[in-house]
């Protein structure tokens, strides 16, 4: 190999790969990477933008032998819970039941019912695949009841970054499901250490003229504090007020009609907004009743109440809604800028906030307090539940933002859970993207397989955008494939070229014009699918304006690192929006054959190379080759990548010497040459930049050929002197084949003369004395290639007195 190009040798794992069980595990590491973890490849098999289909898993179920085929040996099933009836996406992390898979008469989720994703997981199983549920430990969404508690605004970490105030905040409930099988009968507030917005506003919680909470807890209570106009209400009479822990809110409402009796569906009931005025400044922007008027009621203000008091319940419900997002008081607007909203309740625990976390505490939703026993207990619990339901292990979700205790527990239970089967057939895996969990797991035995997050951005910038260096794709690994490492050293991990939330960075930014965007509003499911349309449109361009370059060139080499398990992302091969499984991606077709690649060809050390180009002056700059060297001859694969589509260059890749002089072919089918390996092992390659919608710059995979009978020199090459032209000149030698493709290489005392490569040589000074030759080479469409030379030519003077300098 050309010297200054050998960057990396990833050696082969040690003899440390056999089977092991969990009962096995002992002291030692619960994954390691070997060559037998090598083996997954896990498919990740839902997008955030997936339509209501509910077709999921019978869609999974009818092709889990297409999976098998490919490869696939793991696959990432989709959040399967009932979520919040206002989640955006329904793609099930707004969790409002953790125990609802689709049942409890309900009917399906996102994705089918409960017996559908039981059949999909009994289908994957007798394909031999194993199936992880994503669960999410850290935070909750979808909660239905309310409370009002004193709150104090914080940073990520918990550090105070503003006044405390009171907020009126979704954090109780429960649901079927969770009263059936959790620990936690019904959810409340102290098991939370706090919320993001919930865009209930500052002010939500309303005060009276004199700057006091209105408050009310029933009939003459002495601690009530109401404004006078609803006092002297038959509600206030008969406690038919709605309030939240006895306060009143911009939303409450209070009986107008059926007061005075027992409760009854005829019961009517009005908003307090009827005749509360806000005396906080900035609160409104304008008042209810100027409101009702901008929007065509009109008259005195009884005369627009006695028009909103005619509206039956499904009307003046939204309208009120509507009012309430307008006016800064009862939104996002008036709340401070703050990354979560610390409870301060009487049952609150703000000790423990950041104790045992990865990276720091609050991230989204109600942020589950997983210091707390009784929190890691019902977390054990749900894991239980989904265990005996079928699946076979996690991926787990925001793994830097809670208690680490929970992942140590997740190890043990999985353990004992499959005390007779091989670890690996029960993968594990966190997402988290801080270093900080790389000497966690190691000491929790890599209970849970690492996140190796550092690539995502270097494939997105190399090859996506192009914007960087080629040789960054390695950069940030948490095995270092630059470098090198001992086997024993390497660390067990997953890795992706994409995923739902990533697929959603690229989305969200793309600007839509006014006639796309019609009525739409921005951040809204609706808007995002049409910039999703554009998106899809793009990718299949050329050139690309919103969508990644070189998706398949950023797989190729993901597919074939050694010591990783890579994830290949459903939205890279179907379309995200379409009908499940049915659209296929520019990218499909490549990204099966790289699959196909990985099972047949990708073993054995990992040799990375940043190679020398004449368009960049630094090693690696657009052009880099990762060969895996195989555990026999008919296995390993050269993939050479760069991102420069004017590239015109000629590498060297060594495939070690069980590879000596073999055939080498372009598995993808993108680069037409045969390549014939030498004496050594080394494969010289032609690298000739592409311009597809699939590849801008270049992508090959060099695998070896079946051994086929080199073809036969039937008669040897012949030199035959002009002295008149002093010119040699060869037949090419008799081959088995008739009329073979040929090539020649002239040799002055045995060794190549540089340029000559005709036919014909045109002897100089430099070749007196000396003894030429001329080494040809058949090539036809069903041997291996086939060489010959000839016997030297000795020029001597004075017949060759007139050659040239």
């Amino acid at each position: 190999m050309t010297a200054g190009m050998v960057i990396s040798a990833v050696p082969a794992s040690a003899d440390i790969s056999a089977q092991k069980t969990g009962a096995e595990v002992g002291d030692g590491d619960v994954f390691e990477s070997n060559a037998e973890l090598d083996k997954h490849v896990i498919f990740q098999a839902f997008g955030l933008f997936q339509p209501d289909d509910y077709n999921t898993y019978t869609t999974l179920t009818e092709n889990a032998d297409l999976l098998a085929e490919w490869g696939i040996t793991d696959l990432w099933a989709p959040p399967p819970y009932r979520v919040a009836g206002d989640s955006k996406y329904r793609e099930g992390y707004a969790i409002a039941d953790r125990y609802d898979l689709g049942a409890y008469g309900k009917g399906p989720t996102k994705y089918g019912t409960a017996d559908e994703l039981k059949g999909a997981i009994d289908a994957m199983h007798d394909e031999g695949l194993r199936v992880q549920v994503d669960v999410v430990p850290n935070q909750m969404i979808g909660l239905t009841q309310r409370r009002v508690l004193p709150v104090t605004p914080v940073d990520p970490f918990g550090n105070p970054i503003g006044e405390q105030f009171v907020y009126a905040t979704y954090t109780k409930g429960t649901a079927p499901g969770q009263t059936e099988h959790g620990v936690i009968k019904e959810w409340d507030y102290q098991y939370y250490h706090g919320t993001s917005s919930q865009y209930q506003g500052l002010y939500r919680v309303l005060v009276d003229d004199e700057g006091e909470y209105i408050r009310y807890f029933g009939p003459d209570d002495p601690q009530n504090n109401l404004p006078a106009w609803l006092a002297e209400t038959e509600a206030a009479q008969y406690g038919k007020i709605n309030v939240v822990d006895g306060y009143l809110l911009a939303d409450s409402y209070y009986a107008v009609e059926g007061a005075a009796t027992e409760t009854t569906d005829d019961d009517k009931y009005a908003p307090v907004l009827l005749y509360y005025v806000d005396p906080r400044p900035g609160s409104m922007e304008q008042t209810y009743l100027d409101y009702a008027r901008e929007n065509g009621y009109t008259g005195t203000d009884d005369e627009v109440r006695a028009q909103l008091l005619a509206l039956p319940p499904a009307e003046i419900g939204p309208f009120t809604d509507a009012y309430l997002l307008e006016q800064p008081g009862y939104n996002r607007e008036t709340e401070p800028g703050a990354t979560a909203y610390r409870f301060d309740g009487e049952l609150s625990s703000p000790e423990d906030i950041g104790e045992n976390v990865l990276q720091y505490e609050f991230l989204i939703g109600n942020d589950l307090n997983t210091q707390r026993a009784d929190v890691r207990a019902e977390q054990a619990n749900w894991q239980q539940y989904l265990l005996d339901f079928g699946f076979d292990g996690f991926r787990i979700d925001a793994a830097s933002h809670v208690d680490t205790r929970i992942l140590v527990d997740e190890k043990e239970q999985r353990l004992a859970n499959f005390p007779n089967d091989d670890v690996n057939e029960h993968l594990s895996y966190i997402e988290s993207y801080t270093t900080a969990q790389v000497p966690f797991e190691e000491s929790n035995q890599f209970g849970q397989l690492v996140m190796d997050n550092g690539p995502y951005l270097s494939y997105l910038g190399a090859f996506g955008r192009k914007n960087q260096a080629v040789n960054n794709v390695f950069e940030g690994s948490v095995n270092d494939r630059v470098n090198g490492y001992a086997p024993e050293d390497a660390v067990p991990n997953w890795s992706f070229i994409n995923n739902h939330d990533q697929e959603f960075n690229v989305i969200s930014p793309i600007p839509l014009t006014p006639e796309e965007a019609g009525d739409l509003e921005p951040n809204t499911f609706a808007y995002e699918k049409v910039q999703f349309e554009k998106y899809d449109a793009d990718r299949k361009q050329q050139v690309k304006q919103y969508a990644p370059y070189n998706v398949p060139v950023s797989y190729a080499i993901a597919l074939t690192n050694k010591d990783t398990v890579p994830t290949v992302f459903y939205g890279d091969m179907f379309k995200t929006t379409g009908a499940y499984f049915k659209e296929k991606t520019p990218y499909y077709e490549e990204i099966v054959k790289l699959l196909e690649i990985r099972k047949q060809y990708a073993s054995g050390e990992q040799d990375v190379i940043l190679q020398p180009t004449h368009s960049s002056s630094e090693l690696g700059g657009d052009l880099v080759s990762s060969a895996r060297l195989g555990t026999s001859r008919d296995t390993g694969v050269a993939i050479v990548a760069g991102n420069f589509p004017g590239a015109n260059d000629t590498i060297e890749v060594e495939m070690g010497a069980q590879h000596a002089n073999q055939v080498f072919h372009d598995a993808m089918g993108l680069d037409d040459d045969v390549v014939v390996s030498d004496a050594d092992g080394t494969l010289t390659i032609s690298v000739e930049g592409m311009r597809t919608v699939e590849v801008d710059g270049y992508l090959s995979a060099y695998v070896p050929v079946e051994d086929a009978a080199v073809l036969e020199n039937v008669k040897a090459p012949k030199i035959k002197a002009n002295l008149n032209k002093l010119t040699l000149t060869t037949d090419g030698g008799t081959w088995a084949t008739p009329n073979p493709e040929l090539t020649y290489q002239w040799l002055r005392n045995g060794e190549p003369i540089e340029g000559a490569t005709d036919a014909d040589y045109r002897p100089r000074r430099a070749d007196l004395g000396k003894t030429i030759s001329v080494q040809v080479t058949a090539d036809d469409d069903t041997h291996a290639p086939g060489t010959a030379t000839s016997k030297g030519l000795t020029l001597k003077l004075p017949k060759w007195s007139d050659i040239r300098p």
